[in-house]
């Protein structure tokens, strides 16, 4: 389980390390790009950290564009960084958000049926859940949107159609997309598995009375005893893969 008191600076850490990085890479990459344009010679390459997947080379840029015509001057690269910020900020905002979000369903209370004093707390936090879910889905469309949204940004400071293409490119490429996609699977399956939990409650409401371990209910049947325990394991597990990929995403 996920420490409450440790939840906001962890996950604010985890996506600094891995979305803002893309914006000093933008940087780094128009660098380049400006310089490329103006030489002669086949076009350099530049030194990059392999390691790092926002510093991925983009490609060659075009050798027959001419140099007086590509070259990025620091206004027009200042521009496009904030564009690229201002993008990147909305995601890593909303993630925060729905970061904390799974946080709350992962605390212990929300695994022990005795923590609620009614069945009108368990319809509360029904809404609730029902609230992560609307920001799940709000996180996985920024997601899917950051390529459209990227361009739209560029075009509005004036990036002609190479720059655009070039820059979006290079941030799309930052993402690590593989990590993405098997977080929000996985807060998924986590809301569902939550909203089953929730039913349990109200469907078998007084079936549980406190035992000496406060966080474990006894059960007045065994197969419900069975019913809950399974929802529980496969909350916990979920909880912690879940842990694992917002952990992949900043290194």
């Amino acid at each position: 389980m996920l420490n409450p008191m440790r939840t906001k600076l962890h996950v604010s850490n985890t996506l600094a390390k891995g979305v803002l990085p893309l914006i000093v890479a933008l940087t780094v990459f128009g660098i380049f790009f400006g310089r490329a344009q103006q030489a002669a010679s086949p076009t350099p390459q530049p030194k990059v950290n392999p390691d790092n997947p926002a510093l991925r080379t983009p490609g060659k840029p075009s050798g027959s564009a001419s140099p007086e015509a590509q070259q990025i001057n620091p206004q027009a690269l200042e521009r496009l960084t904030k564009a690229a910020d201002k993008v990147l900020n909305r995601i890593q905002s909303e993630e925060n958000d729905l970061y904390l979000r799974v946080n709350y369903f992962e605390k212990p209370d929300r695994l022990n049926p005795n923590s609620y004093a009614s069945k009108d707390e368990v319809a509360q936090w029904q809404g609730i859940l029902q609230q992560l879910k609307e920001k799940h889905d709000l996180v996985a469309q920024l997601y899917a949107d950051v390529g459209k949204n990227l361009e739209a940004e560029f075009r509005t400071v004036g990036g002609n159609e190479e720059i655009v293409a070039r820059f979006k490119k290079f941030i799309m490429d930052g993402f690590p997309w593989a990590t993405i996609e098997k977080k929000k699977s996985l807060i998924a399956d986590f809301i569902d598995e939550q909203a089953k939990l929730l039913s349990f409650y109200d469907k078998n409401w007084g079936s549980w009375k406190r035992s000496s371990d406060s966080n474990k209910p006894e059960f007045t049947s065994a197969s419900t005893a069975n019913s809950y325990n399974k929802l529980r394991d496969q909350i916990v597990s979920t909880s912690a893969e879940i842990e694992k990929q917002y952990k992949a995403m900043s290194e």
